[in-house]
């Protein structure tokens, strides 16, 4: 009896486990309103045109002030870059659907730096870098 109170213990313990693993990234569902929110936070505090916005759909991105703002505003909203300018490539890692886990892999060791910088500057740096490497990389932007 022992051994099957302990295995109980041992199941709920991994059945609670994967529900918290499960609800920390956000599902197929919920990621196109996460981007909807993220996006519209973003741009009402960093105004970037309609041009800029589907060109960055096509991985043409602008070097504009305003749009590196809004870049770094959309990390910061996610809690992926500190007062240093540096974005956390672990956390962006762990929270990525599945279909861009693949490129982060890619993208981070090669695309972050461990530097205090301007974190405009650092955001538009690394989205850069990562779709030279990978035009698919402008998936994660809300846009």
């Amino acid at each position: 009896m022992e051994h099957l109170l302990s295995t109980n213990i041992v199941f709920a313990i991994v059945m609670a486990l994967l529900v918290v693993q499960s609800s920390t990234r956000p599902q197929p569902d919920e990621l196109e309103e996460i981007k909807k929110t993220l996006y519209n936070a973003c741009v009402s505090k960093f105004p970037i045109s309609e041009e800029i916005r589907n060109n960055a759909k096509n991985s043409i991105i602008s070097d504009d002030p305003t749009f590196k703002c809004f870049l770094k505003c959309c990390f910061d909203e996610m809690s992926m870059i500190d007062e240093d300018g540096i974005i956390d490539g672990d956390s962006l890692k762990a929270m990525a659907p599945d279909h861009i886990k693949p490129i982060l892999e890619e993208v981070v060791p090669i695309c972050l730096k461990d530097v205090k910088q301007d974190g405009c500057e650092a955001s538009f740096q690394f989205l850069a870098c990562g779709i030279k490497l990978n035009p698919l990389t402008v998936q994660l932007l809300p846009l």
